[in-house]
């Protein structure tokens, strides 16, 4: 089975489950597994289809930045990576956000140099962080940040602070590459901005930005996760006798998932830790927490739910749903179900009509944690740290009351408890600036700061171990 988007997912759960006939044969840990289980752990629909974008500010005073020679290798730079695909490009200018009709770097080169395009100050730059933000793709803002509002220069006011807080809270993040300048007497940036949402055009530009400019991820997950498994098909088990009957050719291993089939039952499994002293259970993940641009990540815990109710109810919606019964014509020119449809699940999950059941749609589940199974590794995680913050290891231990009941399936969440705004980060200097009126222009830098203080990234899943136990 091929999962294509993720979408229809989103509108099954306002719909509702009861729950399809349990004596189907169908397997909900079999064939398909591997799509299925991607499917139920990023329930939320994650299709990206705007068009990427490219702002660049045409006020006056850019112009002087425009010229500068560091500044005109980024732009070309920029220009030839960015439109090398299918993209967007926008001018600010005149109180207006319009675009520029331009589909090649010659002529984008051209409209940068004309002087003609430099008429004004007025380049409208929460207009088009508004629009960058309403969309959902990738986007570069190339600008000094400067915004006036009725011919008066914004120096204080968070103006920025909506639309910011409102593109990280969808998971996406914010990265400056900032770039100094003088016009005039007066010392200035410019900021090379890329709202990522899909990745490539951060991975793109990046290595062409920084070696030039400071960066700054606005984000609330600057961390980066990886693994180092001795064996790959035995994952993350910390046990090299494979006591817990690890089934190689069934686990699987995603992003920011792994599926763990083993072949034993809880009480064995009990026997095992007790009997052979196996105190971890899954060890070898990392995280490197080393960027604090925007958060220092204080506290991590480990999280334990039964999801074989809310996973399995999930499997034969989606089944059902991917699996329509053949149809044909009645007597009377009505559609219905054709006598040829013969899979038991299909039949018992749709109405004669070829309308779904209610009782065949999926409505997710409020899980609650169970105590007394697994606990984080606190001395691992705190050595780690001290030592390296770059590959901190996040261990699962388990509980010293461990106690487990006759689940199926297990979900086991790492989750970030506590992280504290860096708002004394040495970097945010480069968010103010003097203008040529020698007045401080800080609407910037409370901008950034503001989002970091409403968006703590607190109570966040960022990693998931799905175990599934042989209970029958």
């Amino acid at each position: 089975m091929t999962i294509n988007s993720r979408f229809m997912y989103g509108l099954l759960i306002l719909i509702g489950i009861g729950g399809c006939n349990k004596k189907t044969p169908f397997d909900p840990y079999g064939p398909g597994l591997a799509e299925r289980l991607n499917a139920y752990n990023n329930v939320q629909p994650n299709v990206k289809k705007d068009t990427p974008a490219l702002f660049i500010d045409f006020s006056a005073g850019i112009n002087n930045a425009f010229s500068t020679s560091t500044v005109k290798s980024l732009l070309s730079e920029c220009f030839n990576t960015v439109l090398t695909d299918q993209f967007e490009v926008y001018k600010l200018g005149s109180n207006e956000v319009t675009p520029l009709p331009v589909t090649n770097t010659t002529q984008l080169g051209q409209e940068i140099s004309n002087q003609g395009n430099y008429k004004d100050i007025w380049a409208p730059i929460q207009q088009a962080v508004n629009k960058i933000t309403a969309a959902d793709n990738d986007a570069l803002l190339i600008t000094d940040f400067e915004e006036w509002n009725n011919k008066t220069e914004v120096t204080s006011t968070a103006y920025l602070k909506l639309p910011f807080s409102k593109w990280l809270a969808r998971g996406n993040s914010i990265h400056f590459f900032i770039v100094d300048y003088k016009e005039g007497n007066v010392d200035k940036h410019i900021y090379f901005t890329i709202f990522n949402s899909a990745s490539n055009l951060l991975s793109k530009l990046a290595p062409k930005l920084a070696p030039y400019s400071t960066r700054f991820d606005l984000s609330t997950s600057t961390y980066r996760l990886s693994t180092n498994y001795t064996d790959p098909k035995a994952g993350g088990i910390y046990n090299d006798k494979n006591a817990l009957d690890l089934k190689p050719d069934q686990y699987l291993k995603s992003e920011n998932y792994e599926y763990y089939p083993l072949g034993l039952d809880w009480k064995n499994i009990a026997e095992i830790h007790k009997e052979e002293e196996v105190n971890d259970i899954f060890r070898n993940l990392f995280i490197d927490l080393s960027n604090q641009d925007s958060y220092s990540y204080k506290a991590f815990e480990v999280q334990t739910f039964n999801a074989t109710e809310d996973f399995e109810n999930f499997a034969k919606a989606d089944f059902a749903l991917h699996h329509p019964p053949a149809m044909t014509k009645g007597k009377n020119g009505e559609n219905k179900i054709s006598d040829e449809e013969k899979d038991p699940l299909t039949l018992d999950c749709y109405n004669e009509d070829g309308i779904i059941k209610d009782a065949c749609t999926y409505h997710a589940q409020t899980l609650k944690p169970l105590s007394n199974y697994f606990r984080l590794n606190q001395s691992l995680f705190d050595n780690t740290c001290k030592s390296d913050s770059k590959h901190v290891e996040l261990g699962v231990s388990f509980d010293p009351k461990f106690m487990p009941a006759d689940d199926t399936l297990l979900k086991i969440n790492i989750v970030l408890t506590a992280a504290t705004p860096n708002v004394d980060s040495p970097k945010l200097e480069k968010f103010k600036w003097i203008n040529a009126k020698g007045t401080p222009n800080t609407a910037l830098y409370e901008s950034v700061k503001n989002t970091l203080l409403e968006l703590k990234p607190e109570n966040k899943i960022i990693y998931t171990y799905y175990m599934k136990t042989n209970q029958n």
